[in-house]
């Protein structure tokens, strides 16, 4: 994203935050030394975030709990050097993280006092500050409670999605892995409290896959963390190891899978895909997360193999709604769903009436209108942020699948009060009648 479309989302962000929320918003460049500040900051942290001696202590505080924050795809609370309470969400747009985003001036109700004392304490050691100015402006902050600071911290992660600044994809794939590696550190915290002998990896593999044979999803998904634990204490946290020894389970699985009767050319496929998967894992946590994703598609097989036969669109059209942000082609889809191209082309005709290309500009285009209508991103960032070639790209699709120009249909959203006393336009049911088809 071009830096000019960075900024003029930033300012749509930090506005939209301070709307919905009541509460100022200050950004912190990561690799910059940018900073913007809402319009509803309080006193206090206006003066800190402008002063040259406080400046740094919050730049750093806020970079601090962004990397945090990127790192566990959650908003993440702390407390600056002055012992306020804050959430600071990351903002990544294109998944790559340029800054942060943060929400405080908060102390809890009983708190007032020892913040004063915090500031002065930490002020003390730059005699030449003018102490004052900061103890005057305590009286801005606002006092707060932790649920209603982390309902705040979520709102301001939401806003982020429905602006478009960041994927909701995107971050609840970094929760997810951020949430299996607490329960991988609790299950290693466990075995080394039980001081246990070196793990026995080719037996636990086993012992895995006997809780597949049995479809015992219960005592498999209770079991992965033990067993993720064990691998990378028998590696020693190697990569290179710890991706051997989750090779030997991809293989069992996938005999597993023939044996239960799934076709060889489909297991054996579907084990070519993990495998590149595995292959560009960069690190230990990718890897480990890329087995819980196995296990999960593993059961969710089974209970395809049990439905109806429709399953294929729907796996390509859930893969499709997370990367239609992305350049995608039919054998990346085929690939990711375990079944080749002819027969992709073939079941979503099918069983949709529709081919690969119509259903991902029907996704492309859902979501651009929902940017349209609910945030104030140019067209061009619009067309970039849902996968259009670029702007061009996007008015035709737009102009083919609804008749009308990404103006014309943002005009049509703010239809005037005039347009209410024209003919056929008597009432404000007529207008949302007119609308209505174009969602």
């Amino acid at each position: 994203m071009k830096e000019e479309t960075l900024r003029f989302d930033l300012n749509i962000a930090i506005n939209a935050i301070e709307n919905v929320s009541g509460q100022g918003a200050v950004y912190h460049g990561l690799f910059t030394s940018e900073v913007r500040v809402g319009k509803r900051v309080c006193a206090f942290c206006l003066h800190a975030v402008t002063h040259p001696v406080t400046a740094p202590l919050c730049r750093f505080s806020c970079c601090n709990a962004t990397m945090h924050a990127m790192a566990s795809g959650e908003p993440y609370y702390y407390r600056c050097w002055a012992g306020l309470l804050f959430a600071t969400i990351p903002v990544a747009p294109h998944n790559k993280c340029g800054g942060g985003l943060t929400l405080g001036g908060f102390h809890a109700a009983d708190e007032a006092h020892d913040i004063a004392e915090t500031v002065t304490q930490h002020l003390h050691a730059w005699p030449s500050t003018d102490l004052r100015s900061f103890l005057d402006r305590l009286d801005s902050l606002r006092p707060i409670t932790p649920s209603a600071l982390r309902g705040l911290g979520s709102l301001a992660l939401e806003t982020t999605f429905s602006s478009g600044l960041n994927s909701n994809a995107f971050f609840h794939a970094q929760n997810e892995k951020y949430l299996q590696q607490r329960k991988i550190a609790e299950a290693f915290e466990d075995m080394r409290q039980q001081s246990l002998s070196p793990p026995d990896a080719l037996g636990d593999t086993f012992q895995f896959v006997s809780y597949l044979h049995r479809d015992d999803r219960a005592n498999a998904m209770e079991f992965m963390s033990k067993y993720l634990a064990r691998l990378l204490m028998a590696s020693n946290w190697d990569l290179m190891k710890l991706k051997a020894h989750i090779r030997v389970l991809l293989a069992v699985m996938t005999s597993q899978d023939i044996l239960r009767g799934t076709p060889w050319a489909v297991a054996t496929s579907r084990e070519l895909r993990h495998m590149l998967r595995l292959e560009n894992a960069r690190s230990t946590e990718e890897s480990c997360y890329e087995v819980a994703e196995w296990i999960q598609h593993f059961f969710r097989g089974q209970e395809r193999e049990d439905s109806d036969g429709r399953s294929l669109a729907e796996r390509v059209l859930s893969w499709l709604q997370s990367h239609y942000q992305e350049h995608v082609s039919l054998a990346a889809a085929a690939l990711a769903v375990g079944a080749s191209s002819s027969t992709l082309v073939h079941r979503l005709r099918r069983e949709t009436g529709k081919s690969f290309k119509q259903l991902l500009t029907e996704i492309r285009i859902a979501e651009a209108k929902k940017l349209m209508a609910t945030s104030a991103l140019e067209i061009s960032a619009i067309a970039d942020h849902c996968g259009f070639f670029d702007q061009s790209h996007f008015t035709r699709e737009l102009k083919r699948a609804i008749n009308l120009t990404p103006g014309e249909f943002r005009k049509l959203l703010r239809v005037p009060d005039e347009a209410l006393r024209r003919p056929g336009l008597s009432s404000l049911e007529a207008v949302a009648h007119k609308i209505a088809p174009l969602y």
